[in-house]
This record gives C-alpha cells, structure tokens and sequence, in this order.
C-alpha cells in the first residue's frame, strides 16, 4: 500500500528546493496577491493596495523567467509520446499516449509564447504582447482540458489503492483550478469569472500540487498468520 512520507525537515527542505515545486510556493503567493486584491484591498489608492500589486506583477515575471526554456523538456515529452503511439507494443495505452501528446504539444507551444510575452514585459523586445498572451492561456486550457480527461481515465480504471485513487481525486480538482485560471486569464469565462477568484483557484491549485509531489512510501501487506 501507499502513503504519504512523513513530515520532517530533510524531506520538507527537499521538496520546497525542488525546482518545479519551488515555483508553486511562488505561485501560492503571485495567486494569494492577486486574490487580496480582489477580496481585501479593493482601493487602488490604498498604499498597501499598491504594493499589493506591485508584488503581484513581480511575481509574476520572477515565475515567467523561472520557467524560462520549458519548452525544451516537451520536445522531449513529444517524442516520447509518438514513440509510443507508433509503437507495436500491446500493453501500452494508445489513449493516454494520445492526451499525453495533446497535454505536451500544446505546453510546447504556450511555453514559447510564455517566453515572448517575458521578453515584452521585461521591455527586452517590442512587440503587442496582448494577442500572444490570449493564445497561450487557450493553450494553457487545452492541456489542463486533456490532462483532467486523462486523470479521469486513470482513476475509472484505479482499483484497491485508496492512496492512488484519493491522489487522482485530487489531481482532478486541481485541474479544474487550473481549468478555471485558464478561462479566466483568456478572458473566455467574462464575465463569470473574477480576478479573485482566479487568484483562489491558483492558489489551490499550487497547494495540491505540493500536496501531490510529496514523496510517498510503500508498506507491505502483513502476511496472513
């Protein structure tokens, strides 16, 4: 059976410096801000308001440069995808290879997209980052879309592994958190979803995340007496 590691600081230190999970203890506080600012500060005169926002934004192109060259490891993730849809091999799931392609090919793009709109706000470049951005938060829905139908495969086929099945619960909720920023960022849900409540399902979207990365240990079945 599975269970989560226990708590202590050696595996709390490794997990926080993981580069990937570092990112989300950013994000927690990048999607916290953004909340704060639609919940708590409503007054953009207000100076803490402003410093609010101030943090946000910086936040947000700390986490941008961060990511920078992501891309790279989805070149990686695509090939490996179309091996395996090319592939004679009987035992491998052709389905899930294929929403793993749709996920990867569409983080490619929204990666290189990413990293224009970077360029723009960092004032490195001069170009309309305005459209670039829409699209790649499209991008972003696509794949949070075809990620959650493979989780959603996963845990209809999950059986007798309650740790397995409660994680795949939680990786469904956390794609609709990231399913929701999406469409909210993309301005695809106006005016249904706020700027608030983009920044909550953010934010509970990096905390699962946390969650789910956390190392797991195996136990054995006690032999039967």
């Amino acid at each position: 059976a599975m269970a989560l590691k226990a708590l202590d600081l050696e595996t709390l230190s490794k997990h926080v410096n993981g580069l990937s999970n570092k990112d989300k203890v950013i994000k927690i506080f990048q999607y916290g801000a953004q909340a704060l600012q639609h919940y708590v500060f409503t007054d953009a005169t207000d100076p803490r308001a402003q410093k609010i926002n101030t943090l946000f934004w910086s936040l947000v192109l700390h986490r941008k440069l961060f990511r920078y060259m992501n891309s790279l490891s989805e070149i990686v993730n695509i090939k490996k995808r179309l091996q395996e849809i090319s592939s004679d091999d009987p035992n491998i799931d052709k389905v899930n290879s294929v929403l793993l392609l749709g996920k990867n090919s569409s983080f490619f793009v929204f990666w290189l997209l990413d990293n224009a709109v970077y360029l723009s706000m960092g004032k490195l470049v001069k170009f309309n980052a305005g459209p670039a951005a829409l699209l790649s938060y499209k991008l972003w829905l696509f794949a949070n879309i075809c990620n959650m139908l493979r989780n959603i495969r996963l845990y209809s086929n999950c059986r007798g592994d309650k740790q397995r099945s409660k994680d795949l619960e939680l990786a469904i909720v956390k794609d609709v958190a990231d399913i929701v920023v999406a469409l909210g960022f993309s301005k695809m849900a106006d005016p249904y979803i706020s700027w608030g409540q983009i920044g909550l399902a953010g934010v509970l979207s990096a905390l699962l995340h946390l969650h789910l990365a956390w190392p797991r240990v195996y136990h054995n079945k006690p032999k039967s007496q």
